[in-house]
């Protein structure tokens, strides 16, 4: 009875290792799915903040060109003045020209040239 006693206590063993195995294999799966889904989020992450550092790029390069454009707007703005104002000075030199022209008309007539 002693062999079967040992038999019994043998298998009670090992029913308890395996059990032991199956619930540290069960624990290791659990371990690897938690890991498996601990990477994916990093990885997710990273691609967000990647998204997010491009949006940033893209606005930032965005207000830089509005920039520039308002100051081409501007310059262009000043070269219109400038060219209004050119336009303006001409036209007065024009009408002082004529103006001095016709007071020498004038004063010819009035003195005869000696």
């Amino acid at each position: 009875m002693s062999d079967t006693q040992d038999y019994i206590n043998e298998n009670d063993g090992l029913l308890n290792a395996m059990g032991h195995m199956t619930a540290i294999s069960q624990r290791n799966r659990q371990i690897a799915q938690q890991k498996e889904h601990a990477e994916a989020l990093r990885k997710q992450t990273a691609a967000m903040e990647a998204a997010s550092r491009i949006e940033a790029d893209r606005a930032q390069i965005e207000r830089q060109r509005l920039a520039i454009e308002q100051q081409r707007m501007q310059a262009e703005e000043a070269e219109r003045e400038m060219r209004r104002h050119e336009a303006e000075q001409l036209k007065q030199l024009r009408n002082l020209m004529a103006d001095s022209f016709a007071a020498l008309e004038r004063l010819e007539k009035v003195r005869p040239v000696l």
